[in-house]
């Protein structure tokens, strides 16, 4: 990826990642003395989140150049399954909607999945991408009935297999799914999924088409990012310690990323990080950064915002220059009330048309992203 700035701030790069999933209930796991581990109502979740994301709040834990305090909030629409029996909301937007009407103006909004298994079973994980076309509905509907579209993705459970590797190739630039840690092992079961054979650097890689978890020449960039505070793995001292020394050893910058649940009380632990980051920035000399997904990736890259011009009529997609996907996102609603994706063929050297009957069609969407993860959407009609 080419850079269009010579000059890169050496700094640490913060993106506080959310896997944003509502009110975990029903037989959720408890804690050894029996309390609720989670949150199983909105207003409970609600709560907690507008003390995050208040203004007060994000300045009194602003980052070394004084910004405020930001997250990623990556999405979660919890629909496509059978039963239900940690009692998660089921409506299409409803994280979206709840995020949005908080101040959450300075913040990134992102994509979540749970594959829904072949079983259906809500509380199952599925081992293959191929199980469900869930997830073409979930990002159809964000951007017909939201005029939205995620620039950034995070696996469910950071399960990934090469089915979803190369679906991602085609749809998403930036993913934040790598969890590999020293915990990581090969034998994990599949829900602690640790990418064991991932790079451990701050800084994303192009995976193989052959491994995913390895280096290689596919387009993609996949980053970091470890859990903040879980049974499984916990983002500690030594581990921040790490990041900002290898920023002063090597005067480029990093990109430290670490990922909370909104079913869970995130406020200790947010507490607990910017103190750890700002006494790693006094220790080492070293500044971080709060950033976004997308902000990250084009500060890491010395890229300059770039939008791509992009027109939508009826079936007929243009662009004015050529985006990050081979082919852009295309989502219809058809007359029989369903939204589906539909996949555009290349008609033109920034052309694409969608080969269906337009009567079909009741209103259709396009989305792109750039080389610096800037997002275009166009509607139609």
């Amino acid at each position: 990826m080419g850079e269009t700035s010579a000059f890169r701030p050496r700094e640490v790069l913060v993106v506080h990642c959310v896997d944003t999933e509502g009110p975990l209930g029903g037989d959720a796991r408890r804690r050894p003395d029996g309390s609720r581990e989670f949150f199983d109502t909105w207003d409970e979740i609600l709560v907690s989140l507008r003390e995050l994301t208040d203004d007060r709040f994000r300045r009194d834990h602003a980052d070394s150049h004084g910004e405020p305090y930001r997250f990623s909030w990556f999405l979660l629409d919890f629909t496509g399954f059978r039963t239900n029996p940690k009692e998660k909301v089921t409506e299409y937007h409803d994280t979206y909607d709840r995020l949005r009407s908080l101040p959450t103006a300075l913040d990134g909004f992102y994509w979540h999945y749970h594959v829904p298994p072949a079983s259906g079973v809500g509380d199952q994980w599925s081992d293959s991408w191929l199980s469900s076309n869930e997830g073409n509905t979930i990002l159809a509907r964000r951007l017909l009935e939201r005029g939205e579209f995620p620039e950034a993705f995070r696996a469910g459970g950071t399960i990934e297999d090469a089915a979803a590797s190369h679906w991602l190739e085609q749809v998403f630039l930036l993913d934040f799914s790598n969890r590999v840690s020293r915990a990581s092992r090969p034998d994990a079961p599949l829900s602690d999924f640790g990418w064991y054979g991932a790079p451990m650097r701050w800084e994303p890689y192009h995976p193989s088409h052959v491994n995913f978890l390895r280096p290689g020449r596919m387009r993609r960039l996949v980053y970091r990012s470890l859990d903040l505070r879980s049974r499984v793995n916990r983002l500690d001292e030594d581990g921040v310690e790490e990041c900002f020394r290898e920023v002063a050893e090597t005067d480029n910058s990093r990109v430290m990323s670490f990922f909370s649940h909104d079913c869970r009380d995130m406020r200790p632990e947010t507490y607990d990080v910017h103190g750890m980051l700002a006494a790693a920035a006094k220790r080492t000399g070293v500044p971080w950064r709060s950033c976004t997904a997308v902000e990250a990736h084009r500060r890491f890259h010395g890229l300059e915002e770039e939008r791509v011009g992009l027109e939508l009529d009826g079936l007929a997609v243009r662009a004015d220059r050529e985006p990050f996907q081979p082919a852009p996102f295309f989502a219809a609603e058809l007359d029989d009330g369903r939204f589906v994706r539909l996949f555009p063929k290349r008609t033109g050297e920034l052309e694409w048309r969608v080969d269906v009957d337009p009567e079909r069609v009741r209103r259709a969407g396009a989305a792109v992203t750039s080389r610096s993860g800037d997002r275009t959407v166009a509607l139609w009609p």
